[in-house]
Formats: C-alpha cells, structure tokens, sequence
C-alpha cells in the first residue's frame, strides 16, 4: 500500500511545477467562466494581443510588450520588467502582459508593473474590463472592438482577427490548455499529499 501511495504521488507531484507557472491561456478560460463571458472569447482576444508561435504551439505569451506601436517578446518576467522600467521612462504609452493592457490608461489600477504584468492578475483585470464594456455598450461586438481602440477602422479590424482566432479555437484548430482538468489535477496532488502526510504521523 506505501509503495502504491509513493507511485502516485512521484506522478501527481511531477506535475507541480507546471502548476506554479500556468499559462495565458489557463488564466483566460478560468476568468472567462467566473466573468461569464462568451466561451474562449477572452482566450481569442489574448491570442491577437500577445500570440507567439513556440515549436508547433501557438500560445498568447506573458511576457510581451508593446513599445511604439513595436511588439517584443521576452523569456522571462525578469527580462520583460527591466525592460519596461527603461521605457517607460521615455513613454507611458506601454501594451503589458497575456492581454497587453495600455499602461497609460490602466496602470494606476494596479500596484506596480510587477503586478500588472503578473497573467493571472493581467488576464483577471481584462475579464473584468471587456464585461464592462458589454454591459454599457449591449454588445459583445462593440465591448471587443473598443477593448482594442474607439477607432472606426482599427474597431473593425480588430474584430475580424478576434473572430478568426475564436473560430479557430472552436474548431480545435488551436490548443489551449484545459482549466478544468488542470483543477483536477490540482486537487488530486492536494489528496495524496495529505495520504502521505497522514501515512508519516503513523511512523
């Protein structure tokens, strides 16, 4: 029976460290559900604002920016903050994280770049804005043209490249990670770990 519990969780735990640096797109499908937005369109809008091809994957990436109208990606936080700390000294007018918030207009909602830039608080903040938008606008239409611009032509081509990934998503021409399995997961490593914490005491 030890044997069998130390087999499962070697398994399960094997899993965590994935777990502490979950993706974009994890984030986009969870606040999607819990902000009832229409389902994967938060994960198609972050595909348009922070897409990156990596091997055969195409994934919105957390560690991008957009300086002066130029998108940079990054390997790491570390590389994408001492970035950003250089040019927003020259420009406040910076797109930030999974859904490239402005951070001219939406930074002060935040405590620092560190936690604008963190994707879970990135992809939460532009669940909550696109809802807002819909709820003055009426329409799901208008709320994910004017997440991008109030503009009349970039509006409109900016919804025709968030449709196509959308239909792409609802095709599965695109994978993303399951926010529902990965739960799962979660909580089946939080159940052998207490077995054998349980199993520990009894030594």
């Amino acid at each position: 029976m030890r044997f069998l519990l130390i087999f499962f969780s070697l398994f399960y735990f094997s899993e965590i460290p994935a777990k502490e640096n979950k993706s974009c797109d994890f984030y986009t499908e969870k606040y999607g559900k819990i902000y009832n937005l229409p389902n994967k369109l938060l994960t198609s809008i972050s595909l348009v604002e922070s897409g990156l091809k990596k091997k055969d994957n195409f994934k919105p990436w957390p560690w991008t920016l957009n300086i002066a109208g130029k998108s940079k990606y990054f390997n790491s936080k570390s590389e994408t903050v001492n970035y950003l700390k250089e040019s927003l000294r020259k420009s406040k007018n910076a797109d930030i994280g999974c859904m490239q918030i402005n951070y001219k207009y939406h930074g002060h909602m935040f405590n620092d770049i560190e936690q604008m830039l963190n994707p879970e608080n990135n992809v939460k903040y532009a669940a909550e804005f696109l809802r807002k938008l819909f709820t003055k606008y009426k329409s799901w239409n208008e709320a994910i043209s004017r997440y991008h611009s109030s503009q009349p032509d970039r509006k409109k081509k900016y919804l025709m490249k968030v449709k196509n990934y959308w239909d792409d998503l609802r095709q599965k021409k695109i994978k993303i990670s399951n926010y529902k399995n990965d739960q799962i997961n979660k909580d089946k490593v939080k159940y052998f770990r207490d077995i054998l914490k349980n199993e520990r005491l009894k030594i």
